[in-house]
């Protein structure tokens, strides 16, 4: 189960990485830059995306699948995740840089990127595991 956190962990860093860093500006208040952020897990909701990785991660192990799904989800603090993932936003990302993913992953053609990406990330994982 370790290593199951471990990988799935790993996979969301991966994932939310595209931004290497963004400096606040003046003009981009913590209040703002949280708000942009909340708004931003409301259209890609943290369960959503840990049920995603969990059924990629886990679709490639032996065993029971969805009983290890589950396992891995009951493990997840989701409120600690959530509030991590904004903090992370906030110091990395401009309130523009937010609003331009959260309007892309409103689009269909961002829900379908969004769908692809666990599928994607679980392509590479292996590759990932084998070079750290």
């Amino acid at each position: 189960m370790r290593y199951l956190k471990s990988v799935t962990a790993l996979v969301l860093l991966l994932t939310f990485a595209g931004v290497a860093s963004a400096q606040e500006t003046d003009r981009d208040t913590k209040a703002e830059l949280r708000q942009a952020a909340k708004e931003y897990l409301e259209v890609q909701p943290v369960e959503k995306m840990m049920s995603d990785v969990a059924e990629k991660t886990t679709a490639q192990m032996p065993g029971e699948r969805k009983e290890m799904t589950q396992a891995l989800m009951d493990e997840v603090r989701y409120d600690t995740l959530r509030t991590a993932m904004i903090d992370a936003m906030t110091a990395t990302f401009t309130v523009e840089e937010i609003e331009a993913l959260t309007q892309f992953y409103s689009t269909p053609e961002g829900r379908s990127v969004m769908e692809k990406m666990s599928t994607y990330m679980a392509e590479v994982q292996p590759v990932i595991m084998k070079e750290v």
